[in-house]
Parts: structure tokens; sequence; C-alpha cells
């Protein structure tokens, strides 16, 4: 499955995304080199995953919140990838996006693709 659903989903959004953003896609064709932003940009735009459960280990208190061991909490990744305190500008699909990686379409961190070989094809 690795690679499967996420490389479908960036494909068909990213096309979507294009065709919603005219100007963008001018960008895009008129400069090729900026595939390198526009592809985390489009798996920012598309989200990919759609969210990740988890259960809570300790108890957190969060944006005011409490979060109590061991209740299952979700991360919506299309809400982190939409905020604003994160990601300025974020409800707009900007190819050249300054840190195009800064999102949060595959969680935190470093993200090794087992489906990457996929994703190349």
């Amino acid at each position: 499955m690795a690679g499967s659903d996420t490389t479908r989903h960036s494909i068909t959004g990213g096309l979507l995304a294009l065709d919603q953003h005219p100007g963008e896609y001018a960008r895009l064709r008129a400069n090729p080199a900026l595939l390198e932003s526009a592809v985390p940009e489009i798996i920012r735009w598309q989200s990919p995953v759609a969210y990740m459960r988890r259960t809570a280990l300790a108890d957190l208190e969060i944006g005011g919140k409490m979060i109590r061991k061991d209740e299952k909490i979700a991360m919506w990744y299309v809400s982190g990838n939409r905020d604003e305190s994160a990601i300025p500008q974020a409800d707009q699909f900007i190819i050249d996006r300054a840190r195009p990686r800064a999102h949060a379409a595959f969680g935190f961190g470093i993200h090794r693709c087992l489906g990457q070989r996929l994703g190349l094809r």
C-alpha cells in the first residue's frame, strides 16, 4: 500500500489545483524548474492523507483543551496544512511558496516514503 493512495491522491489533487489556478499552471509551464517547489505545494494543498488517529500517552493541555491519558485523538492533515499561524497564506495555492516542505501532509519530521519509487514511475 505504501505510496499507492498518497500518489493517486496527489496526482489527481494536483491536476485539480492546477486547473482551478490557471495562473499558477501558466507559471509552471513557463518555468518547469518551479516543479521542485510545486510538488510539495501540491502535497500540502491536497493533503493526501486524511487523518491519523492516536491514543494519548499522558494528560496534556493543548490550546485550552484537556486531553486525558488513553483518550483517542485525531489530527486532520488538511486542517494543519491550512493553519495560518504555521503557513503564511495557507489558503492559497502558490507553486513557488517559500519553504514549500514546511507542511504536515505526512506528519512531522523527515518523511522516508516506502512507496517513493511508485511516484517516480
